[in-house]
């Protein structure tokens, strides 16, 4: 650590040495804590050529070496001098103490002490004042003893800043707290030395006398700002008596004292853990909230661990019904995960179900497509057929007319053609003919026979065939031809 600040310390002066607008004095402070011999000759030189009244006065301060008479402690009063001749206050009381005292290897010389003292005290150093009537009170020299201007000077030492006055003034009138005019006083002087001085013990001693002498309803208002200031300076003790002050001095008050309470018992104080835990179970009733009952039992357990004993009771107690009720929610917890669990797995057997009803739906349906594709590519099919049927049907009717017209016709043709024919004239045979031979009558007998049992339909004929071929003559006309031969 001390490595640390050395080598710190050298480079702030590196820093100050590479700058030139740094002095002496400057260089002085800055290896005070490492090197005071160095530290003292920077001083010195900024006494000697700057006529640096500070600088004169801190290398006083690192000359002196005890009470005694020696060289050290002559060059330290040569210094203080020089700057007391300037008007360097402290370096003037620091003299008018030593004459005063007998101390810093001189001898004790009341009257120089006190001329020092109040010529100092006059330009507004508080502690000298404090000196002249140190002197006064005890007497010296050519100087009487005087209370009345003792006094006065001590006020003005009060007055003029210096506490550790104004703190023996409030001690001395003291006594007299329970009188109008000692109240008054301390109240001044512990007053300014609590708020302008910050003497917390003091703040937290005036509040407490004032809580014991004065009236129930005049304790927390005269009090609260002393308590406060200790309070907030970091004084625990301050922080539970002011909770307590406003608890059992002022009605309704406890919820502002659980502010205190809380400063305290942050700063560790037992019992003011113990009342935030007391104000809560006063306020949370027969509860069986499990984070109240934490909250409850945090305040208990750190009283009790801290040493105050009456809160241990109660911090067990708390937590026996913080593991009962720990267990029911675990109990509970569990039974809700299981819940969960089932209700989980059930969602997705449900799941699982809808999809298995949802595939065969959809193959179902899948399934109908087809087959109502199946269905209409048949029925297309059908239709088709039935078309190719009917177009043949009727393309065999148009050519079975068409036939028909062309065969009636050529019948026409035919009947007109035999119309404009005459059939030649049957001959008849003379019965003075010789007759022919049996067979050959038998013949024709059997011709005529024939031609007499039927008689062929006439042939129709296209006229290009009546044209090409000769018309087949009948029995008749082949039986004439034969008699004309």
């Amino acid at each position: 650590m001390r490595k640390s600040v050395v080598f710190m310390t050298l480079l702030a002066i590196a820093a100050f040495a590479g700058c030139g607008s740094v002095s002496l004095f400057e260089k002085g402070n800055a290896v005070r804590e490492t090197d005071k011999v160095k530290a003292r000759g920077y001083y010195e030189e900024a006494c000697e050529k700057e006529n640096h009244l500070e600088a004169c006065h801190n290398a006083a301060l690192l000359w002196q070496n005890g009470d005694g008479i020696s060289e050290e402690n002559k060059k330290a009063r040569e210094l203080f001098k020089k700057a007391c001749d300037g008007k360097f206050d402290e370096s003037c009381f620091i003299l008018a103490d030593m004459w005063a005292n007998g101390k810093g290897g001189v001898y004790k010389d009341t009257d120089s002490a006190f001329s020092l003292y109040k010529e100092t005290c006059e330009r507004g150093l508080g502690k000298a004042c404090r000196g002249v009537g140190q002197i006064y009170a005890k007497g010296g020299g050519s100087i009487a003893k005087n209370i009345n201007s003792a006094k006065e000077y001590f006020e003005l030492a009060c007055e003029k800043g210096d506490m550790a006055t104004c703190v023996d003034l409030g001690q001395t009138w003291s006594k007299k707290f329970d009188e109008e005019e000692g109240y008054t006083k301390v109240v001044t002087f512990w007053g300014k030395a609590c708020q302008e001085g910050g003497m917390l013990d003091i703040c937290e001693k005036l509040a407490d006398m004032i809580v014991a002498a004065k009236e129930k309803e005049e304790r927390v208002p005269l009090s609260k700002p002393y308590f406060e200031k200790a309070c907030d300076g970091g004084s625990k003790e301050a922080c539970y008596k002011l909770a307590r002050a406003m608890v059992e001095n002022v009605e309704s008050a406890d919820g502002e004292a659980q502010v205190y309470y809380q400063k305290a018992c942050d700063a560790d104080h037992a019992e003011s853990c113990y009342y935030i835990g007391v104000y809560l179970s006063e306020a949370y009733g027969e509860t069986l909230e499990l984070d109240k009952l934490r909250e409850m039992h945090s305040f208990y357990d750190k009283s009790c661990q801290k040493g105050f004993e009456a809160s241990c009771s109660s911090a067990s107690s708390l937590q026996a019904t913080i593991t009962e009720q720990e267990e029911a929610i675990r109990k509970q917890e569990e039974e809700a995960r299981l819940a969960e669990e089932e209700a989980r797995k059930e969602a997705e057997r449900q799941a699982a179900a809808e999809a298995e009803r949802e595939r065969l739906e959809r193959e179902k349906a899948e399934l109908e497509e087809k087959l109502a594709e199946e269905e209409a590519r048949k029925e297309a099919e059908r239709e088709e057929r039935e078309e190719q049927e009917r177009m043949k049907r009727e393309r065999e009717e148009a050519e079975r007319e068409a036939a028909e017209a062309a065969a009636a016709e050529a019948e026409e043709d035919e009947e007109e053609e035999e119309d404009e024919e005459e059939p030649a004239p049957k001959k008849k045979v003379s019965k003075k003919k010789a007759p022919e031979p049996e067979e050959d009558e038998e013949e024709i007998d059997e011709e005529d026979d024939e031609e007499e049992e039927e008689e062929p339909a006439p042939k129709k004929k296209s006229k290009s065939k009546s044209k090409s071929k000769p018309k087949k003559k009948s029995a008749e006309e082949e039986l004439d031809d034969l008699f004309d031969d």
